[in-house]
């Protein structure tokens, strides 16, 4: 189960750093289209939390797909 446990910790560890930037470029976005207090964090928050979520998910599914290659 050691290929599991390394595409979790992958996916965390690429999730939060996709999270971050997605977190970045959403704010600098919003930022430049006028959005302010509530909402530019609310958007950037759910930008962050997507791609952390889909980047955790596709570590997952390879991890698991590649159990039945090697």
């Amino acid at each position: 189960m050691i290929g599991f446990e390394l595409s979790l910790v992958l996916g965390i560890g690429f999730g939060i750093l996709a999270a971050v930037m997605a977190f970045v470029i959403v704010y600098e976005a919003y930022k430049r289209h006028r959005f302010s207090g509530y909402r530019l964090w609310r958007e950037s928050l759910l930008a962050a939390a997507f791609a952390f979520i889909v980047f955790l998910a596709l570590s997952i599914a390879a991890g698991y797909a590649l159990r039945w290659v090697f």
